[in-house]
């Protein structure tokens, strides 16, 4: 192939790459959602800071008896 018709099929492919690329944009994707509900997803945060919190508290409870 000579350069000018490498130049040429570069410049199509460009064109063509630029006008799908709305199509990429808009792509949506899907995940699996693991919870029941967002009410049980709320519920399970809120066990996990209460967890966080009780740890936190536990180990501030044993440097101040030291």
């Amino acid at each position: 192939m000579t350069k000018q018709i490498r130049k040429a099929k570069a410049l199509i492919e460009g064109v063509f790459r630029g006008l799908e690329a709305p199509a990429d944009t808009f792509h949506v994707n899907r995940y699996a959602y693991p919870h029941d509900s967002e009410q049980s997803a709320m519920r399970g945060d809120w066990v996990r800071v209460g967890d966080q919190l009780r740890d936190a508290m536990t180990r501030t409870d044993v440097k101040t008896a030291a």
